[in-house]
């Protein structure tokens, strides 16, 4: 499975289908990864979710059934 980091891509599978998602390096901040979820590309409107370390990305990915459309 591939996640990019600081890319929008469209979630077209999975919990959310038709969204669109950017995952954050965070790690200065928070010590993890912030994921962001839209409407819009523009990531205008949303939600976000954090967790603590790469393993966690690829579960949280894994979990919500995402399959994304990377630019």
């Amino acid at each position: 499975m591939e996640i990019k980091i600081g890319i929008v891509g469209e979630i077209v599978a999975g919990d959310e289908t038709g969204s669109f998602i950017k995952v954050v390096d965070d790690i200065e901040n928070t010590g993890g990864f912030l994921i962001l979820t839209s409407s819009t590309p523009e990531m205008i409107d949303g939600f976000d979710n954090w967790v603590e370390n790469e393993k966690s990305l690829s579960q949280y990915f894994i979990e919500s059934g995402w399959v994304i459309r990377w630019p």
